[in-house]
């Protein structure tokens, strides 16, 4: 009676055990694709943004000036703020500030042209 006492309880144990495991494995999963993943990407595409400048590219720093890059070295980086392309000249002054690569947050892209409306476009089938 005591031994089917003490392997009955034995087997309860374990059992936990055994659902407890894959349920903390499945958890820490789901926090590291949730959490820790993204966050190692963000600081990727970050250290990339940084390399990839060249003169003429719109840019914002990470403590949220916004220019445009004059000049580029191997460790630092030079904008030019204050007039912005379509600026009035007369009112608003050029500003030069250099800063280290890793604080460029972000490269802003070009504006795409406008397209042509549908009735000047013309169709190609036509000719």
């Amino acid at each position: 009676m005591l031994s089917t006492l003490l392997l009955s309880a034995t087997t309860k144990t374990s059992s936990g055990s055994s659902f407890f495991l894959p349920v903390l494995l499945g958890i820490f999963i789901l926090v590291y694709f949730l959490v820790l993943r993204p966050r190692q990407k963000a600081a990727q595409k970050q250290r990339q943004g940084g390399t990839e400048l060249s003169v003429g590219d719109e840019v914002v720093t990470i403590g949220g000036v916004r220019g445009v890059v004059v000049a580029v070295g191997d460790e630092l980086v030079t904008i030019a703020t204050g007039q912005m392309p379509g600026d009035d000249a007369s009112t608003s002054s050029v500003t030069h500030i250099t800063f280290i690569r890793k604080a460029i947050g972000q490269v802003i892209p070009p504006p795409a042209p406008p397209e042509a409306p549908e009735e000047f476009k013309g169709d190609p089938d036509e000719s």
